[in-house]
């Protein structure tokens, strides 16, 4: 399993690599949701959306999957979030020396802070959403881990699995049978691309489609490096603290000797001139 971790790591955090330069401006993104910096705030946001017009406990998973994806399409832009020095600087140096992937956040939460983000972080906070809805999903991982690569999710309703991407925002209503699973789309890949047409170019379509890997049923597609940043966010603060602590500690133990010896060196002073008085 780490092996396979490692392996997927390199898709997760790949993007389709020569998107058009005036893609960014043909997205639905809308600076007002930047708002919403938690999983728990944005998920609040949908169910406002979504409660507007269903009453029904029982939730209508097409509805809110419908929903959510319009919402986190809009939330970000493409672009690479990833840790600064301030906010992880153990990620951050580990990315500029060692493995570019380091500073490349994972955290939902932490992906929130930003306006931007990949394909891999988007797709995450798309998936942690439903999740935490009890909505099965799965992120589907496109292409090769040198690249190109593309990252989605399928999720399950209605009996079977359902393709979402809302990193390059595909126009659904040019294909007839929308929304279907990759793997129906593995078999009718011109029905597909249609949908994709104008954003990104068939021959770097037909590469990507190549290889298909799909994750397990509500698995965090990047559960090694999530475990890291934690980890590495947490010795952040704690080794200043750390740090400060032996520099105090260190100047306290020098500072209690000297005490010591002077008032050594006092008793020593009265006890000579006692000495001297008896003489």
């Amino acid at each position: 399993m780490l092996l396979l971790s490692i392996s997927i790591t390199p898709i997760i955090f790949s993007t389709v690599s020569n998107l058009k330069n005036t893609y960014r401006n043909k997205e639905l993104f809308n600076i007002e949701l930047s708002r919403f910096k938690s999983v728990e705030d944005i998920t609040a946001h949908i169910d406002g959306i979504y409660s507007a017009t269903h009453s029904s406990p029982e939730i209508d998973t097409l509805a809110y999957v419908k929903a959510t994806s319009d919402i986190v399409k809009k939330r970000f832009y493409h672009g690479l979030s990833e840790y600064s020095i301030k906010d992880n600087w153990i990620a951050y140096l580990g990315g500029k020396l060692f493995w570019k992937h380091l500073t490349a956040i994972v955290e939902p939460d932490d992906i929130l802070d930003y306006s931007e983000g990949l394909c891999s972080q988007q797709t995450i906070v798309f998936l942690e959403i439903l999740k935490r809805k009890g909505i099965q999903t799965r992120w589907i991982g496109l292409g090769y881990k040198e690249g190109p690569g593309h990252f989605l999710a399928e999720v399950h309703y209605q009996g079977r699995w359902h393709l979402y991407d809302v990193n390059l925002e595909p126009k659904w209503e040019r294909v007839i049978n929308h929304h279907e699973s990759i793997a129906y789309y593995k078999q009718y890949q011109d029905s597909l691309f249609l949908a994709y047409e104008g954003i990104i170019s068939r021959s770097l379509f037909d590469e990507i489609m190549e290889k298909v890997q799909y994750g397990e049923v509500n698995e965090f597609p990047a559960k090694k490096m999530l475990l890291f940043h934690r980890i590495t966010k947490m010795m952040t603060y704690l080794i200043p603290i750390f740090l400060g602590f032996l520099i105090l500690l260190t100047l306290f133990k020098q500072k209690v000797p000297s005490k010591i010896i002077q008032k050594t060196a006092s008793k020593l002073k009265s006890k000579e001139k006692e000495v001297e008085l008896m003489k």
